[in-house]
């Protein structure tokens, strides 16, 4: 049942109509999320689901008159996205629609209501990330987003760090190096190309020093530094303020189906009044699913 917010409750700002009031809403800048997840417009299904294909491994040898060898593809694992509602709401009763106030309040608390919905969004996606490394959030491939073990035809690939490490000029060109060598469902190099660096806040310094330095850094050797002079992180850094560990980072790569926001409906805002109290009934809602499909999208390490 709706409890509405009643004029008592505002009494500093229904009685004395000219009194100023902070309301409390602050400007959160741009979206954390799409720094590091696509989103793309869901189905009309309740879910999305996305088989992860496997092709052919390298073409041997053909002598001459010989047969052509044949192989065959298939389905590695489905990954599926569940479109779920995520909604708020807040009443006013009848005695601020009639004197007006409504108007001043509810456009205060509407404000809130869509920041609470951005900060839903904001976790959520985080959350992706905050559980990376914990086996009870599995992705299609039945592992966690990062691991050691992700399964392919005839193996694992790893997108984790082999030795956990804070992050560093040499633990960052360990994985980069990593990256480099990626292969794909069949075990053939694929040449990912490391994109940017994601990173909670406990990071950002070291990281744009990492990022920005012509020489290499934590070192009083004359040498460049070749993540900058290679270019190799051109998006530069990702601070996601909500992600929880002080330790963890990650570098984004560009596999094309990585980390994804799948809106089913956008974000609808509605408002009725209450047939048996008469109040006024504010409401939004939206519904998407987020997750990932190919884990090669990420590579990281929990640090130490």
């Amino acid at each position: 049942m709706a409890i509405p917010m009643r004029s008592t409750d505002f009494r500093a700002i229904v009685e004395p109509i000219l009194n100023e009031a902070f309301d409390g809403v602050y400007d959160q800048r741009k979206d954390e999320w799409n720094q590091v997840f696509k989103e793309s417009a869901g189905i009309p299904r309740s879910y999305h689901e996305e088989p992860v294909l496997y092709g052919f491994g390298a073409a041997p040898e053909l002598p001459d008159g010989q047969p052509v060898t044949y192989q065959s593809g298939g389905v590695l694992f489905n990954q599926r996205y569940l479109y779920k509602v995520y909604g708020l709401a807040f009443a006013l009763t009848k005695v601020l629609v009639e004197d007006g106030d409504h108007i001043r309040i509810g456009q205060t608390y509407g404000k809130h209501l869509a920041q609470s919905l951005i900060e839903t969004k904001e976790t959520l996606a985080a959350n992706v990330l905050n559980r990376a490394f914990n086996s009870a959030y599995l992705g299609g491939d039945n592992v966690s987003l990062i691991s050691t073990v992700h399964p392919i035809v005839g193996g694992t690939f790893s997108n984790q760090l082999a030795t956990a490490a804070a992050l560093s000029q040499t633990s960052l060109e360990q994985i980069l190096i990593q990256i480099r060598n990626a292969v794909d469902n069949n075990g053939k190099r694929i040449r990912l190309e490391p994109k940017k660096l994601v990173v909670a806040p406990s990071n950002i310094f070291q990281s744009e020093v990492i990022l920005k330095s012509v020489l290499r850094t934590g070192t009083a050797n004359n040498d460049i530094n070749p993540v900058k002079s290679l270019d190799l992180l051109s998006g530069g850094q990702a601070n996601l303020s909500r992600l929880t560990s002080v330790t963890a980072w990650w570098v984004q790569t560009d596999a094309p189906e990585g980390l994804k926001l799948l809106t089913r409906r956008k974000l609808e805002k509605s408002m009725e009044g209450d047939f048996e109290t008469d109040s006024m009934r504010y409401k939004a809602t939206e519904r998407y699913g987020l997750g990932f499909t190919d884990p090669r999208a990420l590579f990281g390490t929990p640090g130490l």
